[in-house]
């Protein structure tokens, strides 16, 4: 499989912010057709340090730099604490459309040690694909508004291993990342649950294990009735209909730490009468049907 180096740079002698404190720079870069990229490696190298302006030290400016199939949409969400300054942010470095995500701010006079997802160890060699035939490297920098900051100049690496694909598989990649590219503006998910439903929903005998209080039931109790037992002495005899309450309180949800059954221990469904639990029987199960010549059918 070929082994495909791409190196680039952006390098801008001035970069004006607008009046939200943002400025949005894009390099696209040309892929071969037909074949399936597998990024291996990803590197960013800052060869200059950014002139931050007197006077705007209070907000340094926020940096971010994303590599993706398609260009980043800036979305809704906060990049920073600041509100006003640092208000807009590309999509989540866990989303789909992102190959390679960098993050750090800017401090005058040094330079800048990037967050980065995947991690430096990882994206020396990683494993994602896709099938477009072009890749995008997109900075973001967010400062304070109708600001210049000089002498951006940073570096790319990438290594592509490409393998050959079906016109079909190529098409349907690249639909996929043009869907994947249009992300949403505002994300919010991920559920908060407290610890009472942990603990009584996802592991129920983690703190209560053991054997759990059961009720008994008493012969002369209400719900008693014929046993399929032998005994000498026959129970109390009940309706159908008293019988059938009593085994669907058996058959009852309880709660994780409580004895199971709502008034009837679970374990009561079990010595019941034929019928009792699906209701009455019928009087022939499965029915007789006869074809024309007497013959019975099977249904």
């Amino acid at each position: 499989m070929p082994i495909n180096i791409v190196k680039e740079t952006i390098e801008l002698e001035n970069v004006l912010t607008d009046d939200t404190g943002n400025a949005y720079i894009q390099k696209r870069i040309n892929l071969h057709e037909g074949v399936v990229h597998n990024l291996l490696q990803a590197d960013i190298f800052q060869d200059a340090m950014l002139e931050i302006p007197t006077g705007t030290e209070a907000t340094p400016p926020l940096m971010e730099i994303v590599i993706s199939p398609y260009p980043q949409i800036p979305t809704q969400m906060e990049l920073g604490e600041d509100t006003i300054t640092y208000e807009r942010r590309y999509a989540s470095a866990g989303d789909d459309s992102v190959l390679f995500k960098a993050n750090s701010e800017i401090r005058p006079f040094t330079f800048t040690d990037f967050n980065q997802f995947p991690s430096k160890e990882i994206a020396s060699r990683q494993l994602q694909q896709f099938y477009s035939t072009h890749c995008y490297i997109c900075v973001h920098l967010s400062g304070t508004n109708d600001t210049t900051y000089e002498n951006l100049a940073l570096s790319f690496l990438l290594v592509f291993e490409d393998k050959k694909v079906s016109n079909v598989t190529s098409t349907m990649g690249q639909i996929h990342e043009n869907h994947v590219a249009m992300c949403a503006e505002l994300m919010s998910n991920g559920r908060i649950i407290s610890t009472a439903d942990l603990e009584g929903n996802t592991f129920p005998m983690w703190r209560y294990g053991g054997i759990r209080p059961e009720l008994t039931v008493s012969p002369t109790a209400p719900g008693s009735f014929f046993l399929k037992l032998p005994s000498r002495d026959d129970e109390t005899m009940q309706t159908t209909v008293e019988i059938r309450n009593a085994i669907q309180d058996a058959r009852s949800m309880s709660a994780f730490d409580e004895a199971f059954g709502n008034v009837y221990p679970d374990w009561f469904k079990e010595v019941d009468n034929e019928g009792l639990v699906s209701g009455p029987l019928r009087e022939q199960w499965p029915p007789i049907k006869h074809a024309d010549n007497g013959n019975v059918l099977m249904l």
